[in-house]
Order: C-alpha cells, then structure tokens, then sequence
C-alpha cells in the first residue's frame, strides 16, 4: 500500500481537536464567558473617551448606565428588584464594596482627566453622574459593629488605609489627591453671618435606605468650581491651605465644593465629596460620593443633568 509521508492521520487529527477545544475552553473560564461582549462600565467609560474627543459635544451622547447592587450577609435581598448580590461577612467587607464602587465611577468617568460636558453658556453648570444604587439587605445589621447604620467616618478610614487593587496608592489618594481624610474633617468655614462650622465627621450611612454613588462635572466655562444650591456663603478660615489638588476643602450639606460655598437652612454639614481641579483641563470635578436617594442633601447638589440612565 502506496505510504504518504507527512499525511496527519485520524489520531493525530483527534489530538489536534482535543487541543483546541481545551484552549478554547481555558480563554473562556479566563476571560469569564464574556470574550467578545464589555461591561457596561467599560462601554461608559469608551463612551467618555469618544465623547471628549468629538468636535462636536452633541455628536456622540453617553452610553451611561447606573448599576444596582444588593448588599447582603446571607445572600437575600429586601427592598430591590433583581439587583447584583454581594456577599458580605464583615463590616470592613462592606466598606470593601463600596470602595470599590467608589473607584469604578471616578474610572468611568475619566478620572478628573476628560472634559466629556464641554463648554455651556446657557444653563447651569453642575453634572452628575449616578454609577451605582446601592440597597442593604436586612442581614447586613446582624455583622458584629454594623447595627442600623455605617459609619462614613470608618469608611473614609478605609479609604485612606487601603491600597486599590494592583495598585501603589490608596483609595483617598486616588480620589481626593491626599490620604489625611481627618485633615478635611478639621478644615474650619465661616458663614456671612460670621458663625463657625466644623463638621468633624463625614456623617454616617442608613441601613434602611438606597444610596447613589456618584461623581460630578463642572462645565469649563464657570470657573467657580462646584456649586450648591440655596444657603449661606461660606469661606475657609484658619490654618489649613489648599494644596494644588483641590481647589477648596469645605462642607456644604453633604459635599466638599470649591470658592464660595452654600449650606441650606436645616441641614448639617457634612464632608462627604471634594471638588478637585481638572488633570490638564479647566473642569472641576466633585469627587466620589455617597448620598442617600431622593434625599434634601441630593437636591441641594443641584445637578443640571444626571449624565447617566437608570
């Protein structure tokens, strides 16, 4: 019988499927099943980058969608409808979470790096981003130091504590450009009515209530940094210098604003943002944030426009 050297025969051809199949099968369990598909945070996150970079700011809209999460310790979930459950089994796991929230958003939205808003002669100046709601299952008050609500405070430790995954800086740093969190706690304001402020606390989070984890843009043309809707005019006093980061470090009922701020009648203030410079571009930007949904203090952030869907 007539020999074809070089010809692959039927177990060598078996052997070359089987090879290929458990690559395939590798890349897959890698790449999580998801090998042609991106997240909606990375789609969000494209579409910043192509935003900024049309002529036109009108030409491509944002492809921006909010994400719901469920914080639980036994894996239920009360009070919010087919949402993403994690997991928890300590207190600083839930801090975990929403720090790693924290950092999707301001990754999302470019980092204080991208002007995706452009210029804006004709409206307001305050545009709001809504990453995440977050609900908190019932089980989350049974872990040990939690009860009914968490402690911004501690939170804002963790940040400052904790290093970003395969990263050299923490949380804090990535956000705010600074890892002293109880420096911006002692930064003293002083309204018109000359009366003292020192929010002394980063206030604290309800249990039995959804949040957002936001972030904010200033439009280039305003020069004024952030802005808070009806109140008094506050101004910093005392030791404490802005370093080249952040424009302004103050408290105005529940976020850190640049020049002039406003706190409104009834509400106490609290730091829970910083409103830092642009990287490179004339923005300013209010830094990740958690604010209770449908809250006074939300309203008193005064967004022209929320920049992401529901």
């Amino acid at each position: 019988m007539f020999n074809k050297k070089g010809e692959i025969t039927t177990q060598q051809i078996v052997l070359l499927i089987i090879l290929i199949v458990s690559f395939i099968i590798i890349l897959l369990l890698i790449v999580g099943f998801d090998f042609f598909a991106q997240s909606d945070k990375e789609i969000c996150h494209n579409s910043v980058v192509m935003k900024s970079t049309t002529i036109s700011e009108k030409a491509i809209p944002l492809d921006c969608s909010r994400t719901y999460i469920c914080i639980s310790e036994d894996g239920s979930c009360e009070g919010m409808t087919k949402p993403k459950i994690v997991k928890v089994e300590t207190e600083e796991d839930i801090y975990s979470v929403l720090a790693e929230e924290m950092a999707d958003c301001w990754w999302m939205f470019g980092e204080g790096k991208i002007d995706y808003v452009g210029k804006d002669f004709f409206t307001k100046d305050n545009y709001c981003s809504i990453c995440s709601q977050v609900g908190f299952d019932n089980s989350v008050k049974e872990i040990e130091g939690v009860g009914d609500e968490l402690s911004k405070d501690k939170l804002h430790a963790y940040l400052a504590k904790t290093k970003m995954p395969d990263e050299e800086i923490n949380y804090a740093e990535y956000f705010f450009g600074t890892n002293d969190v109880e420096m911006l706690k002692r930064v003293k304001l002083k309204g018109e009515d000359g009366t003292e402020i020192v929010a002394g606390t980063f206030g604290t989070i309800d249990l039995d209530k959804q949040h957002f984890v936001m972030m904010g843009i200033t439009s280039e043309v305003s020069g004024l940094g952030w802005k808070i809707a009806a109140g008094v005019g506050l101004t910093v006093i005392g030791w404490w210098a802005p370093p080249v980061w952040a424009t302004w470090a103050g408290l105005i009922s529940g976020a850190l604003v640049v020049g002039a701020g406003m706190v409104g009648e009834g509400v106490s203030p609290e730091i829970t943002a910083i409103t830092v410079e642009g990287d490179g571009i004339k923005n300013n930007f209010m830094a990740p944030t958690i604010q209770e949904a449908n809250s006074n203090t939300l309203k008193k952030l005064d967004c022209y426009d929320i920049l992401t869907s529901a």
